[in-house]
């Protein structure tokens, strides 16, 4: 498995933002410069993490975006799957048709890679990006 290009800008974008006080906004080119991620990716990425309701965005001479949520409350499964979708690491599991356990129920490995699956999707709701950012809540 391998999380794609945008989700590890998402990563670094959310991560950039957990640091900054809660409702203060900021801009896309200051997030690309300090996390050195291409400037022409971040918009595209911003309004997929708005849609998922992780960011929150407003417009105009003094918009910018910020974090919808605490970094607390927002996990890296959050992130990697608001620009990836389900993590996933067979295709049966996206295309059931395909595997042989709904045609003869003797498919070896499908139990294997749904428990693999659900263990990656526990670890990645434990880590928030609070912990990632080093925030205290007191």
């Amino acid at each position: 498995m391998e999380i794609s290009r945008q989700a590890d800008y998402a990563i670094r974008a959310i991560l950039d933002l957990s640091g900054i006080p809660a409702g203060e906004l900021t801009q896309t080119r200051e997030i690309a410069h300090r996390q050195e991620i291409p400037e022409k990716y971040l918009p595209t990425i911003v309004r997929t993490l708005a849609r998922a309701g992780l960011l929150r965005t407003l417009r105009g001479s003094h918009g910018g975006i910020s974090l919808a949520r605490p970094p607390q409350e927002i996990t890296l499964r959050d992130v990697v799957e608001a620009i990836d979708g389900p993590i996933l690491l067979n295709r049966c599991e996206i295309r059931p048709g395909e595997c042989s356990v709904n045609e003869s129920g003797n498919c070896s490995l499908h139990e294997f890679w749904g428990n693999m699956v659900e263990e990656i999707r526990q670890k990645m709701d434990q880590i928030n990006f609070g912990d990632l950012a080093g925030l205290r809540v007191d």
